[in-house]
C-alpha cells in the first residue's frame, strides 16, 4: 500500500468518525437545533413531545409545554417555503409570544369550564402560534379553542367529539381555511380508509438517512446557497392597494384559485369535506348546538386583483410551467369560485356562514396589511378583525 493511500485511508477514517461523533452531539441537541434545519425532520414532532397517536385518532400538541416565539422580521413560512429571501424581510418592532398548553396540548387555561359558551375548531390560523392575541380571545369567559396546526375538518371534528361535545357547548365555531383544508382533510380521510395513522404516513418510504441530522445539514447549508444565487424570484410582487405593497404568497395552495364551482365541487376532497362539515352541523343543531362557519379566505384570494398582468404571470409560472398564462387567467376568472361554492351550500343546508373576505379586503382596500410580509397567516391586526367580525356575528 503506498503512502497516498494510506494517508486517505486515515484521512476517510477521521472524517467518518467525525461526522458519526457530530451525529451523536447532534441527535443528543435535537431539541435545540435551529427549527428550520430539523422542522422537516421526520422525528421531529414525536421528539418535540407531539402526539401523533391517540385513542382518538387526532393529533395533539405536547401537554403543559411552556411555549416562547420570538417574532421578528426574519419571521415567516414563506422564507422556507418559497424562493422569498430574508433580504426582503419587511421591518417591524420584534415582540414574543409565551403561553402554556393545557393537558391535552391547547392554548387553554387551566382548569376548563365545566360547561361551555363556545368552542373553536381549526388549524394553524386557530392556534395562531406567533400570535399574542388570537381572534378568539376575550369572546367568552367559557370557552375552549381546540385548533392543531396542519388539521383539516375531519381531524378536528375528532378534537371537538373527544373533548368538547361533553361539555355541551352552546356554540362551536368551525374556523375553515379556503388554502388547505380541502386537500388537508382527502389526505387524513384516505390515510384513515387505509388504517393508517399519522405516524404511519410519517414513516412511510424514509430513508434512514432522512433521520440523520447531518445529512438535513448538508440540505440545509445546500438550500442556503442555492437560494443565495436566484436570481429571478417571483417574489416579492408589488400589489397596487393605494400603496405599493410587497406580497408573497405559498405557491403550493395557489392552484385551488384556478379551479371552478363545477370543478371544485366534483373533486373527491370537496366531497369529502363537504360530508364532514354538513355531518358536524346536523349532528350538532341535534344536540341544540349553534354551528358556525368561519370561511377564512388565503392571502392570495385577496390581493390577486391587486396584481398587474405581469406580476401574476411571473406567479402562475411557478405553479402551471409552460401553462402559466391560462393558469393566470383561470385564476382571474374563479378567484371565489370556492368561497361562492361554500355560501350556496351554506344557504341550501342551513348554517351559518360567516364570511371574512370583505372585512379583510376593506382593510387592505384602506391601506392596512392583516396578513404577515413573509407568512400565510394573519398578522395581530387581521386576529383583531377576525375576532370583530365574529363578534358581531355571534351577538
Amino acid at each position: 500500500m503506498t503512502s497516498a493511500l494510506k494517508y486517505l485511508l486515515r484521512l476517510s477514517l477521521v472524517l467518518s468518525a467525525t461526522i458519526i461523533l457530530l451525529e451523536i452531539a447532534f441527535q443528543l441537541a435535537f431539541l435545540h437545533l435551529p427549527g428550520d434545519l430539523i422542522g422537516r425532520m421526520p422525528q421531529y414532532r414525536e421528539r418535540s413531545g407531539f402526539r401523533l397517536v391517540t385513542e382518538h385518532g387526532a393529533r395533539e400538541s405536547p401537554a403543559g409545554e411552556v411555549v416562547e416565539i420570538r417574532v421578528d422580521q426574519y419571521s415567516g413560512d414563506l422564507f422556507r417555503l418559497t424562493c422569498l429571501s430574508t433580504d426582503h424581510a419587511q421591518f417591524f418592532e420584534p415582540y414574543t409570544v409565551t403561553f402554556t398548553r393545557d393537558r391535552h396540548g391547547f392554548r387553554n387555561q387551566e382548569p376548563w369550564p365545566d360547561d361551555l359558551d363556545l368552542v373553536v375548531l381549526g388549524d394553524s390560523f386557530t392556534a395562531a402560534e406567533a400570535i399574542q392575541n388570537p381572534f378568539w380571545t376575550g369572546l367568552s369567559d367559557s370557552m375552549l379553542s381546540l385548533a392543531f396546526p396542519g388539521s383539516g375538518t375531519i381531524e378536528q371534528s375528532l378534537l371537538l367529539n373527544a373533548y368538547g361535545l361533553s361539555l355541551q357547548p352552546d356554540t362551536v365555531v368551525l374556523a375553515y381555511f379556503a388554502g388547505n383544508d380541502l386537500s388537508d382533510n382527502r389526505v387524513f380521510q384516505e390515510m384513515r380508509r387505509q388504517g393508517k395513522t399519522i405516524a404511519d404516513r410519517v414513516r412511510q418510504n424514509r430513508s434512514p438517512l432522512e433521520y440523520l441530522v447531518t445529512v438535513h445539514l448538508a440540505l440545509y447549508v445546500r438550500d442556503t446557497i442555492h437560494k443565495a444565487n436566484i436570481k429571478d424570484c417571483h417574489y416579492p410582487q408589488i400589489a397596487d392597494t393605494g400603496e405599493a405593497t410587497p406580497v408573497a404568497f405559498f405557491d403550493k395552495i395557489l392552484p385551488i384559485l384556478a379551479l371552478d364551482a363545477d370543478a371544485l365541487r366534483d373533486s373527491d376532497m370537496f366531497q369529502t369535506t363537504l360530508t364532514a362539515i354538513v355531518d358536524m352541523a346536523q349532528n350538532l343543531d341535534a344536540g341544540g348546538t349553534r354551528f358556525v362557519m368561519m370561511y377564512i379566505p388565503q392571502k392570495a384570494e385577496l390581493y390577486w386583483p391587486y396584481l398587474n398582468a405581469d406580476s401574476k404571470g411571473a406567479i402562475a409560472s411557478f405553479v402551471a410551467g409552460p401553462a402559466s398564462t391560462l393558469a393566470a387567467e383561470m385564476i382571474d376568472k374563479n378567484i371565489s369560485a370556492q368561497r361562492d361554492l361554500w355560501l350556496s351550500v351554506a344557504l341550501e343546508q342551513q348554517i351559518e356562514f360567516l364570511d371574512l373576505t370583505p372585512a379583510l379586503r376593506q382593510a387592505i382596500e384602506n391601506g392596512q396589511s392583516p396578513y404577515f410580509f413573509a407568512d400565510t397567516h394573519w398578522n395581530q391586526l387581521g386576529h383583531d378583525l377576525a375576532r370583530q367580525e365574529l363578534q358581531k356575528f355571534l351577538n
